[in-house]
């Protein structure tokens, strides 16, 4: 390999990480003002000196979420690649052109021509990139970015180049302030998760949803909900929020703490007290108070419909006997423990009762949002200029209209760049590709085969001086046809020998099982005898003993191919201008070679003996 090649080769296998980041940089930023204002890190460096990004690897962005992150890279003047083992001087890079960029996805660059000057001071050798937006379509996109980068060491050389960066796109949850969701889209069918967001530690909560699918719940975390086809379903969740109340109470007096008065008196020698007592309660709850009607001449005391307001963990109940003259009579008191509604049952130390907690609805809060299943694009097709061409020419596959487009190599492998609705293949392969629609559902094509064969090598025309025929045997896997001044000799197809009767240049063309040809180098054949030709040159020693043979008579560079006694040909070799050329055959076997000597506007042959040495 060339040591340039080599050397731009290492180069950009070392500087990768910093091409990628460069693909920020070809936008015309000044549309792009909402990125403005990254901020370097003067950490990012590497030690030995080479190209570094930082961060290394760019995060995830989530659909319909904003995106914001800023890359600091350096790029060093100089540095040592390993690959080449040589010292780079790096001296500028300019970006392109770029593709394959998410929508809704900005860049600004702190360079704004979209060029980079490089030198030894420290404070060129670094610079930044915002990313910012809002993506609007979930998927796994390839950027492609073209730059061209200056070398000034160890060789001067602009090279174009073609780097990639991937940015996964994935879905984003949905949510409003009374429920969270997520994915919020998806393609073909999702698994959507849900979650109340609205709860409370001392009221009561309900929840009645609608999921738009058919399913309903009640649940705060209700189970993962399937939308099978593509649709946009409308969710719904009503939540309430409950208070308790107290809705009934009863009492028994069974104490006599309410006989005795003036308004109950207890009459002498009869032991009773006469009449009932006037049954009423007060409830507390915190600081609150509120009284009970008042059930005359009853010990059997009940309310109903009150409606009174639990907004404590507990409340009391205190039970009276109402007296017009004298003070009321305390009839016991319970403290409860608000827990769950229900008939609960208590005791005082003048009776026994019951009461009912219930609940009511205080807040009531509706949301509703959105989920949106995509529908994934027909499954492309593949079409092909041709299925099987000749080294040298190409294949073209080609599919139908798409918002988004990768070719993809054997085992489904990205191939980077390839991000058009044809791609041009000059190598046999597997090849597939994947269109994706704006959402970033993407549907994948059946692979197609394609061969690209290999072409014959040109094969040789000798001339045999003994037998005064022209050879040309390519093997038994081939196809040839003879011609002389371009007109073919068709009763010579396939023969590797003939004797030829025509003046002129002679010509095989051959041709493979693939159809793919090759052609000879014109062998011009005279009818002057050998021994008139052999007049114009001189090979010696010959016979030879092995070591090296002289050729004489030729002061222009030559062409000199020996062949056995079957015409393969054993021994090629350039001869470089001068009247003694000398060659070393030294390791043919023993026996008869035909020598044939080509120049710029003759052919000679010559027999050449080899003995044993």
């Amino acid at each position: 390999m060339n040591i340039s090649i080599c050397i731009l080769e290492g180069l950009f296998h070392s500087m990768r990480k910093l091409y990628l980041l460069l693909i920020f940089f070809s936008f015309t930023f000044s549309a792009y003002s909402q990125c403005e204002g990254c901020q370097i890190n003067p950490a990012c460096t590497a030690s030995p000196a080479a190209p570094a990004l930082c961060p290394e690897v760019l995060p995830d962005a989530i659909q319909g979420e904003y995106y914001e992150i800023d890359l600091t890279f350096f790029m060093p003047n100089q540095f040592d690649d390993p690959g080449a083992g040589v010292t780079v001087t790096l001296s500028q890079i300019s970006i392109t052109s770029v593709s394959g960029l998410p929508a809704g996805i900005n860049w600004t660059a702190s360079e704004t021509d979209n060029t980079y000057d490089i030198t030894s001071d420290p404070a060129s050798q670094r610079g930044c990139v915002r990313m910012c937006g809002i993506p609007n379509a979930i998927g796994s996109y390839t950027i492609s970015v073209n730059v061209i980068a200056s070398v000034t060491a160890p060789i001067s050389t602009d090279v174009p180049q073609s780097f990639t960066l991937p940015l996964l796109v994935v879905p984003g949850g949905g949510g409003n302030s009374g429920f969270a969701f997520g994915p919020s889209s998806g393609c073909d069918s999702i698994a959507v998760g849900f979650e109340a967001l609205i709860t409370s530690q001392t009221q009561p909560v309900t929840y009645s949803w609608d999921f738009g699918n058919g399913s309903t719940s009640n649940l705060a975390l209700p189970d993962t909900q399937l939308y099978l086809l593509p649709d946009t379903y409308f969710v719904s969740l009503q939540t309430d929020l409950l208070e308790f109340v107290l809705t009934d109470v009863s009492f028994n007096a069974t104490g006599s703490n309410w006989c005795g008065d003036i308004e109950e008196p207890s009459i002498p020698f009869i032991g009773t007290c006469t009449g009932n007592p006037d049954i009423y309660f007060i409830y507390t709850v915190g600081s609150s108070n509120q009284q009970s009607g008042t059930v005359d001449n009853t010990t059997d005391f009940s309310a109903s419909g009150l409606e009174y307001v639990i907004n404590q963990p507990s409340f009391s109940l205190a039970f009276f006997d109402e007296d017009v003259v004298t003070a009321d009579d305390n009839l016991g008191s319970t403290v409860i423990q608000v827990n769950d509604v229900g008939t609960f049952n208590f005791n005082t130390s003048q009776g026994f009762g019951s009461y009912t907690i219930g609940t009511r609805v205080s807040l009531s809060f509706n949301n509703e949002d959105t989920v949106i299943v995509y529908a994934s694009p027909e499954t492309p097709i593949i079409e092909l200029s041709d299925s099987l061409v000749c080294e040298g020419d190409s294949i073209v596959l080609s599919t139908s209209f798409a918002d988004f487009y990768q070719w993809n190599s054997s085992g489904g492998e990205a191939i980077f760049g390839a991000n058009d609705s044809s791609y041009t293949v000059y190598n046999s392969g597997v090849f597939s590709v994947e269109v994706r629609s704006e959402a970033g559902c993407i549907s994948t094509s059946d692979s197609v085969a394609v061969q690209v064969a290999f072409l014959p090598d040109a094969p040789s025309v000798f001339f045999n001086p003994i037998t005064e025929k022209l050879i040309c045997n390519p093997g038994s896997n081939f196809t040839w046809k003879w011609y002389v001044n371009g007109e073919e000799l068709s009763e010579y197809e396939n023969q590797s020998s003939f004797t030829p009767e025509i003046v002129g240049d002679y010509v095989v063309i051959l041709e493979n099982e693939f159809g793919c040809v090759s052609e000879s180098e014109p062998f011009a054949w005279t009818n002057v005898g050998i021994a008139e030709l052999g007049k114009s040159f001189k090979l010696f020693p010959n016979p030879s003993q092995g070591g090296s043979v002289y050729l004489e008579g030729f002061t222009e560079q030559v062409q000199m191919f020996i062949q056995d006694a079957t015409g393969r040909l054993v021994f090629n070799q350039g001869l470089s201008a001068g009247y003694r050329k000398e060659f070393n055959p030294g390791y043919l076997q023993p026996g008869v070679y035909f020598v044939n000597i080509i120049t710029s506007d003759k052919a000679i042959s010559t027999r050449l003996v080899i003995t044993q040495r």
